[in-house]
This record gives structure tokens, C-alpha cells and sequence, in this order.
């Protein structure tokens, strides 16, 4: 059975130590603030090392773990109700090399899915954000997913998802930028609603001026065949220089 030993040291502040079924010996700082309502427990182990925190208060939840050899972050997870009635649930798990992943989800009042948010970093930079909204029913309307470089945190690419109410894919579009955040390549992709590409189009272009090189849109049957191809190519006024075209003759 666990055997609490509190003692209160001022108003807002008190200590404890408890020993709980296995033995271990725990100490708890717990502190109040009355003008926020802010409820703060610091758990430590028996060699007085932190283990976590834990924080409560009007609006939401808090709580962070700790590793107690090198007392860095392990896991942060926070809960709060937003000003419209939502409430929001945040996850950041701290790996090693300074990396952390951090998970966000929104929930309307009525426990619909709103928004999910994910985000890596490398120390401070952002190296990945990604972002899906939900319809009313809490099934995906659009994604939005960005990479950034993780020296110079430019832009290196972006794909935009349009889904269908299914949970199957519509339309995806995709950027590649060079290193000056140049545009280097776009691809566009339309689905079937029931299976595979429809249609995929192409872009490249020169990432200094920007301009028009070539285009490939390629057409496929249901069952991922490709059925036609065209290839353009445009000078460097932006005109086109060449057109060719082939289609491909069902097998059997």
C-alpha cells in the first residue's frame, strides 16, 4: 500500500514522499497557483532525479517524462478545450540527434475529427509539416504535406491531396524546388474514383527562370495500363518546340 508523507510547506506549496507496492520511493513537489488555477506535481525518483511533471488546470492538461540518467524530455502530451468548444490533444515524442516529431489532433464538441497536424524538427527548424483537414462527417477533405531542407530550412517540396468522401484519393498534386526554392517539377495526378491514376501530368522547368521545358501527360486504364502519351517540349521563349504522341492498343 502506498505510505504518503506530506509536508506542507506555505499555502500553495507542499512535499510529499510515497512508497509505493513495489518499494520505490517517490518525491512529489506540488504547487497551486491560485490566480491561474494551475495545478503542478514534479515526480521524482528515490535518487531524486525528475521523472515527470504533470500540470492542471482549467482548461486543459499537461504531462512531460523525463529520462532520468541524462534528464532530457522524453514525451511531452497535452489536452486542452479550445474558445469555440473544440478540444485539442498535442504529442511530442523527443528522439535522439536533437529530433522531435510532434502530433497534433483537433476534435469538435461533438467528438468529430477536425484537423491533424504533423510536424518534425530538427533542434529548433522545422524539417516536415503536414496538415489534413476533416469534413463535418470527420472524413479527410484536403492534405497538405511540406519538407524543408534541413541546413537552410528553404522549401524542397510540397504535395497538396484532394480526397474523396470514401477516404480514397482525388487528386495529388506535387512540387520539387531546388535549393534556391526554385521550381524544378510538378506532377499532377487524377484519380479513378474506384481505382488506380486516370491521368498524370508533368512539369519541368528551369529553376533559374523558371520557364516551361517540357510536359508528359500520360493516361491509364482502370487496371493501371497506360493507354496514351504525350511529350512536349517548349524553347526557351515558353514556346512549343515539339509535340509527340502514342497510344497503346489493349493486349488480349
Amino acid at each position: 500500500m502506498p505510505n504518503p508523507c506530506t509536508v506542507r510547506l506555505e499555502h500553495d506549496l507542499s512535499v510529499a514522499s510515497r512508497l509505493d507496492g513495489f518499494g520505490l520511493i517517490t518525491h512529489h513537489i506540488i504547487e497551486n497557483d491560485r490566480l491561474t488555477g494551475e495545478h503542478v506535481e514534479k515526480i521524482y525518483d528515490r535518487s531524486h532525479r525528475l521523472v515527470r511533471i504533470c500540470k492542471r488546470s482549467r482548461s486543459g492538461s499537461s504531462l512531460t517524462t523525463f529520462d532520468t540518467l541524462t534528464g532530457l524530455r522524453l514525451k511531452l502530451v497535452e489536452s486542452s478545450i479550445l474558445g469555440d468548444g473544440s478540444s485539442m490533444k498535442r504529442e511530442v515524442d523527443y528522439g535522439h540527434d536533437d529530433r522531435s516529431v510532434e502530433s497534433i489532433s483537433v476534435m469538435a464538441p461533438n467528438g468529430t475529427l477536425v484537423r491533424t497536424v504533423e510536424r518534425k524538427f530538427l533542434g529548433s527548424r522545422t524539417v516536415y509539416h503536414g496538415q489534413t483537414e476533416y469534413d463535418t462527417l470527420g472524413e479527410p477533405l484536403t492534405s497538405v504535406n511540406h519538407s524543408l531542407d534541413q541546413a537552410t530550412g528553404h522549401l524542397t517540396s510540397r504535395q497538396q491531396i484532394k480526397w474523396l468522401q470514401d477516404g480514397k484519393r482525388f487528386l495529388v498534386e506535387s512540387f520539387s524546388f531546388d535549393g534556391e526554392c526554385g521550381l524544378r517539377k510538378y506532377s499532377k495526378v487524377v484519380y479513378y474514383a474506384d481505382a488506380g491514376p486516370f491521368i498524370e501530368e508533368i512539369q519541368f522547368f528551369d529553376s533559374r527562370t523558371q520557364s516551361l521545358l517540357r510536359r508528359t501527360i500520360s493516361a491509364f486504364d482502370r487496371n493501371g495500363n497506360e493507354t496514351s502519351t504525350d511529350i512536349l517540349t517548349y524553347n526557351e521563349e515558353g514556346e512549343l518546340s515539339t509535340r509527340r504522341s502514342s497510344f497503346c492498343e489493349k493486349m488480349g
